[in-house]
């Protein structure tokens, strides 16, 4: 595994914005917001949907000044925060890279998701594997995403290049579940909920990012998504409050933890209907363990290996001049 020493000898290097899907970054060195922290609100259709609603319900948010800005999923959050329109949001390790080199300083300060990306077919679909899909059809989150630059990573590692490989239809991801209900491709890699929705309906899910990772790296830890990320500026500027929000964020994974079943409960907030019985009761073993309990060493040593790898595999050109992950504890 990479050291905390070796980390701090990253040198500087421009990263291949095209080959990694960057955004423009209107707005991204804007100075730093003051007052309530413009902060990424729950969305359906994504494994951050109960984040909030459990937060609310036990009283997490307490002492914290929160403004809760609406997206619409992967992709867009991220752009949101780089054109200032959030402080905080869901932000992973080559997103953050990319975003360095691009002149965005964003950095991961809280704990986030740990990869919840899935492959899955029809039920009656002959693949059995994602190799088996060379030269199919896929939807897939935008390119932007943590889910897709995770899923790029997880293939290449197992010597397959995702991009040239298969023909990626991507996009929103409702708009990848239309396609995938229509049978307009044939595999769909998408989040939680929504492939337990899948699941629940028939689908047949044929592999996980996570797995697809430890295959092909030889790590056997569990591959984290994301964390919450912010400009370096705004954390520097707001460290008492980017502080409270990791407590929240670690207290809110405990209570899941601890309650499994709420995953069940709260299924309105994933965009899970009532009658969606089968995809409800797969909910609180599917996802607990999206919302790991843990941030520190053994997140930063995922984050690290992800961007070795990324570098040594040409998905980024060279690591970020400066470390994109800290600890707050340690530092305040």
């Amino acid at each position: 595994m990479p050291t905390l020493k070796r980390r701090s000898l990253l040198r500087a290097g421009l990263l291949s914005a095209a080959a990694a899907g960057a955004v423009p970054l209107l707005g991204a060195c804007a100075a730093p917001s003051s007052g309530a922290a413009k902060v990424q609100d729950t969305e359906e259709g994504t494994a951050s949907a109960v984040l909030r609603p459990i937060a609310e319900r036990f009283g997490l948010e307490e002492g914290l000044d929160l403004e809760y800005v609406a997206g619409t999923g992967p992709g867009d959050v991220q752009n949101k925060l780089l054109s200032g329109a959030l402080d905080v949001s869901s932000f992973g390790p080559i997103g953050a890279a990319v975003s360095n080199a691009a002149g965005a300083d964003v950095v991961l300060f809280g704990p986030g998701l740990n990869n919840h990306v899935r492959w899955l077919v029809a039920e009656n679909s002959p693949y059995r594997t994602p190799a088996d899909l060379r030269g199919k059809a896929v939807a897939t989150p935008p390119n932007n995403s943590d889910a897709y630059r995770s899923t790029q990573l997880a293939s290449a590692v197992n010597g397959i290049d995702f991009e040239a490989e298969y023909t990626i239809h991507q996009g929103a991801v409702l708009n990848g579940l239309a396609l995938f209900e229509r049978g307009d491709v044939e595999a769909i890699v998408t989040i939680e909920p929504n492939a337990t929705r899948l699941v629940g309906r028939g689908a047949r899910q044929i592999a996980t990012v996570d797995d697809l990772w430890r295959q092909g790296s030889g790590q056997s830890a569990p591959l984290v998504l994301n964390a919450q990320g912010a400009l370096r500026s705004w954390v520097e500027e707001n460290g008492a409050l980017a502080s409270g929000l990791v407590r929240m964020r670690q207290e809110v994974h405990q209570r899941i933890h601890d309650e499994p079943g709420l995953l069940a409960e709260l299924h309105e907030h994933y965009g899970i209907g009532a009658d969606e019985t089968e995809a409800i009761a797969l909910l609180p073993d599917r996802l607990v363990d999206t919302y790991p309990l843990e941030w520190g060493n053994a997140s930063f040593d995922s984050f690290q290996a992800q961007l070795d790898r990324a570098v040594e595999l040409g998905i980024i050109e060279s690591p970020p001049e400066r470390e994109v992950f800290v600890d707050l504890g340690a530092d305040r």
